[in-house]
């Protein structure tokens, strides 16, 4: 059995919301794809004509980055740190017990046994672990609860066994 216990902090809910919106590789490499080509069309417009070349479609190509920039850099972390102040359950101490049961987790408030059977998938960074429930739905394990590094590679296997392969 593994077993911990701690707070979820701001930055955790954010590395969470950072972990769920991550696509998969192949559409990680598509969008990489898709903003190079942008970028080298707006080069090679303003390279040919200047300034004056730009078109409505490369300012929007331009007002995308931008935008893009915006929602990832400040916006998710803005709403993160609303969500987690808005949401006491967050906020609150846990312990969390892995078994080849399921998920046991409990607070001051109450006791819950999720079955493995219950997770669709799970995903994994180097800040935390994502177990989900249904799609938008997960818990959050964050990896700097663990005492012994050991526990984070038991847990990746009960995973493995019992969800099957990472989702990302």
């Amino acid at each position: 059995m593994i077993e911990v216990t701690g707070k979820l902090l701001p930055s955790d809910y954010v590395a969470a919301q950072y972990l769920h919106l991550r696509p998969r590789l192949a559409f990680k490499i598509l969008g990489s794809l898709i903003i190079l080509a942008m970028l080298w069309a707006i080069w090679y417009t303003i390279s040919k004509a200047g300034l004056s070349g730009l078109k409505l479609m490369d300012y929007l190509f331009f007002g995308a980055i931008i935008y893009l920039l915006f929602f990832f850099v400040w916006f998710i972390p803005w709403k993160g740190r609303k969500i987690y102040r808005q949401q006491k359950s967050l906020q609150r101490e846990s312990r969390n017990r892995f078994s080849d049961a399921g998920l046991e987790a409990e607070n001051e408030l109450g006791h819950a046994t999720i079955p493995w059977t219950d997770y669709v998938k799970w995903k994994e960074n180097d800040k935390i672990f994502l177990l989900y429930v249904s799609d938008p739905m997960f818990h959050m394990i964050p990896k700097r609860l663990f005492s012994d590094p050991s526990d984070v590679e038991n847990l990746r296997g009960l995973l493995q066994t019992h969800i099957g392969k990472s989702a990302v």
